[in-house]
């Protein structure tokens, strides 16, 4: 039997729909803020892959027989190389850029070894301005589709450190306990703890009770980084922005962060992060040769997807079928199809040769919300019988008439 790839997946008509109308917000929205468009190679080179990616992700690059080159596993890495290649951009440098990446880990749900990401990024400036504007433009996403009960978790991957670092946890210890922490939002204290001691690090209680604190508890700890996210805080309130909240357990996985990291997430737990990013202020420079201040947010469209799964969709982008009574009408089909097509109405014709009744059937099981019956007398009088096949009403009316109904 053949059989997709693990972790692979075929989208289906009305779940690419669905995806395509969330890409199409998104994309919108990134450019009412500023952002332009670019695009990046699938295939980088390992070394380009391999300088910032961390231990974790490069057991997860999917590697070409040549041993030089594999498939991206984000869209920040490629924009880093991009730039460092094309550092002739004007200051504040925004891009947007929506495509896949592929990692070899293991699936579950919301996850596949390939997917969509919807990326924005700010390069060459360290204010806490840029944070402020990718965390609004992304709430302004989720609350134009219509995302009910999501929250924006903030911290600083610099104050995450320097807390681990205050409790005793030795520097070789450190990515493995920043693991650990990560998942006190999925796990208890008692089996974190337990986790840090499985991982060498002595008095995980302590670690544990480290991260539920407030925010003014770590200023003796990391004042900059407080000061970050307070500026960061005012910033977003600027924005309206009220639906945040301080997470000093929040890690990102990618080695590459700096400061300010933050994940917006489902009211539903089980789906989880919808988006994420954070400062990356060292990643460019490792190509570029010297330091470029570097934030970016990511929309995962395959969990946006999962959030409108049980809503009703669209099945089909047709909005109508035309159905030939006798063959005889099949040229006046194409010929109003080819009107409907003008003023932007999706329409198809029958290309099987069925009888009314079955065309019919087929229009009802596509999904389409209309269809035009064309007979002799609808021919001959430039006119054609137009069903609701929503409502199960009809009426036939001119072809300009039937135009007009369709764009209303």
């Amino acid at each position: 039997m053949i059989r997709r790839a693990r972790g692979m997946r075929d989208v289906l008509p009305e779940d690419e729909i669905e995806r395509k109308r969330i890409i199409a917000i998104i994309e919108r929205k990134y450019q009412e803020y500023g952002f332009d468009p670019v695009s990046h190679p699938a295939v980088e080179r390992l070394d380009v892959l391999e300088a910032k990616s961390g231990e974790g992700i490069k057991t997860e690059i999917f590697r070409f027989d040549d041993k030089e080159l594999g498939l991206r596993f984000d869209l920040t890495v490629s924009l880093a190389r991009m730039y460092a290649e094309n550092a002739n951009f004007a200051l504040p440098f925004k891009r947007y850029t929506i495509g896949q990446s592929w990692r070899r880990e293991e699936p579950q749900y919301g996850r596949y070894r390939e997917f969509t990401q919807a990326d924005a990024d700010i390069l060459g400036s360290a204010s806490m301005k840029c944070e402020a504007e990718l965390i609004a433009c992304a709430c302004g996403i989720l609350d134009e589709l219509g995302v009910k009960g999501y929250k924006v978790y903030i911290n600083n991957r610099k104050l995450l450190t320097s807390v681990l670092k205050h409790v005793g946890v030795a520097d070789d210890k450190i990515d493995s306990a920043i693991r650990c922490v990560d998942k006190l939002d999925k796990k208890d204290k008692e089996e974190v703890a337990k986790e840090l001691a499985q991982n060498g690090i002595e008095n995980g209680k302590e670690i544990v009770e480290a991260f539920n604190k407030k925010l003014d508890y770590y200023e003796t700890i990391d004042a900059q980084s407080v000061a970050e996210l307070k500026e960061l805080f005012s910033y977003l309130e600027m924005y309206g922005i009220k639906h945040y909240e301080f997470d000093p357990s929040i890690a990102r996985g990618l080695g590459y962060y700096t400061g300010p990291i933050y994940e917006i997430k489902s009211a539903d737990r089980q789906l989880g992060t919808i988006a994420a990013g954070g400062r990356y202020d060292g990643l460019v420079g490792i190509y570029a040769g010297q330091q470029v201040p570097a934030v970016g947010i990511s929309f995962g469209i395959d969990r946006m997807a999962i959030l409108f799964k049980n809503e009703e969709s669209r099945k089909t982008y047709t909005k109508i079928v035309l159905v030939n009574v006798r063959d005889e009408n099949l040229k006046t089909c194409i010929e109003y199809a080819g009107q409907f097509r003008k003023h932007g109405i999706a329409a198809r014709v029958d290309l099987m040769g069925r009888n009314m009744k079955k065309q019919l059937d087929y229009a009802s099981s596509l999904g389409a919300a209309f269809v035009g019956i064309v007979g002799d007398k609808e021919a001959e009088s430039k006119q054609i019988t137009i069903k609701d096949l929503r409502l199960g009403e009809q009426k036939t009316v001119a072809i300009k008439d039937a135009i007009k109904m369709m764009k209303e």
